[in-house]
């Protein structure tokens, strides 16, 4: 193992010590722990969408499922990574719409052994800021190879995020440089029929985790013909307290408004509510649900969508997409190899070059 993946293992894994310390109220010093809980009062002021909940949300799946030493270890273990830190920088422009919902492209820049030159969203602009500061009291090396801009100037690469509005802004501005842009994407699930109910706890999780905004949210569930969608409300019902919200609570209210007005039969399941449609992306506060017959009719039904899929939580992998299926409970905790939109950002910054972009 090179020294400098050692130094990267190193760091990353101690940053989720820390956050995990950090989300049990222990070992960090007090200074560290109050400049983290000023970020999450900062965020939460900030961006009415972000709650403590969902924060503390996003950094228990960062620390779990992206920085353990053993997961660290078994990821670059796929890549032939730098010996040492190398000349050259990444450029990335964050989404905002859940916490921390860049952290990955950040890890994957810095393992490449490139330096990040990081565009926050207005709308998450504390949280990032602060873990870095965590990682610079563990090794100051990896956050001198951080900076935080304002606009992109004099990066090598950009990987960008955005909504499909944002994609031709991208397209102009960064066009001529190495890149990766993403657009929006959302996820679905697929049930049989034979779930448990903890399943169905977990496929709750998946859809209202964040409040529906993460482009890994399922927001619409494909259910067998014949199946009673009632059967869904114990799970939903488990998160009414989300109801409480105001802002999600409105965008509730709103959508049953519409739905009464185009007269459209509706469920109430608690958390949200439910409706059948055969669009893919619902509003905020809304489950979308339509039957299949076959494992053939559902091949048919989401194979032509497949580049507006981020995830599809099922037990029964769809045949042709199996990349995309991840377990009940899973959607909103991507695992370090779940890069977004399919595409291996960590391989795109290395096949880059070894000593420099140019």
């Amino acid at each position: 193992m090179s020294l400098y993946r050692e130094q990267y293992i190193f760091a990353f894994s101690q940053l989720g010590f820390l956050i995990e310390g950090f989300l049990q109220h222990l070992g960090l010093t007090r200074g560290l722990k109050d400049d983290f809980f000023s970020a999450m009062r900062q965020s939460v002021e900030h961006n009415a969408w972000f709650t403590e909940r969902s924060i503390r949300q996003a950094l228990e799946a960062i620390a779990a499922d992206m920085l353990s030493p053993a997961r660290l270890e078994a990821w670059l273990a796929r890549y032939d990574t730098p010996a040492q830190a190398l000349p050259g920088s990444v450029g990335i422009i964050m989404a905002g719409n859940i916490p921390l919902v860049g952290f990955h492209d950040l890890l994957c820049a810095l393992a490449s052994g490139r330096r990040a030159a990081v565009k926050l969203s207005s709308k998450d602009a504390f949280l990032l800021p602060a873990l870095v500061k965590l990682l610079q009291q563990i090794d100051h090396r990896f956050a001198q190879r951080v900076a935080f801009v304002d606009e992109l100037c004099g990066v090598d690469a950009v990987i960008a995020t955005g909504s499909n509005s944002a994609a031709p802004h991208f397209e102009l501005r960064y066009g001529a440089l190495p890149h990766i842009f993403r657009r929006s994407r959302t996820g679905v699930a697929v049930i049989s029929g034979a779930e448990s109910d903890e399943e169905l706890r977990l496929l709750a999780r998946d859809a209202l985790g964040y409040f529906g905004l993460g482009c890994r949210s399922v927001g619409k569930v494909f259910i067998p013909e014949g199946y009673d969608a009632l059967r869904l409300q114990p799970a939903f019902s488990s998160l009414a307290h989300l109801r409480e919200h105001p802002p999600y609570a409105g965008c509730c209210r709103y959508a049953q408004a519409l739905l009464q007005m185009h007269r459209r039969d509706f469920l109430d399941l608690g958390g949200c509510l439910a409706s059948f449609s055969d669009a893919l992306v619902s509003p905020v506060g809304v489950l979308f649900l339509q039957r299949y017959r076959s494992a053939e009719e559902l091949q048919g039904l989401l194979l032509p969508h497949e580049d507006q899929l981020q995830c599809i939580a099922t037990a029964t992998p769809t045949a042709g997409l199996e990349p995309r299926c991840v377990p009940f409970g899973k959607a909103q905790r991507p695992r370090l190899t779940d890069y977004a939109d399919g595409v291996d950002t960590l391989r795109f910054l290395l096949d880059l070059g070894g000593e420099g972009f140019n």
